[in-house]
């Protein structure tokens, strides 16, 4: 299993960082087509590991597909 950081590394390598805040964002119940809004900013913040960790696991999931 990766560590946090070389799941960070991976995202950063593949250029998917806008890619992981939309899956994030989807995650949290937001539609990234909508932009950011001062709710899922908020929710962007206060977002656990967990959270963060799924949403970027499914980035590379997607990406690799």
């Amino acid at each position: 299993m990766m560590t946090d950081d070389e799941i960070g590394d991976q995202l950063r390598d593949r250029g998917l960082e806008e890619d992981y805040i939309r899956e994030l964002l989807a995650s949290l119940g937001f539609n990234p087509a909508d932009g950011f809004t001062h709710d899922s900013i908020e929710a962007l913040d206060n977002a656990t590991m967990d959270q963060r960790r799924k949403a970027a696991l499914r980035t590379l999931e997607l990406a690799t597909g």
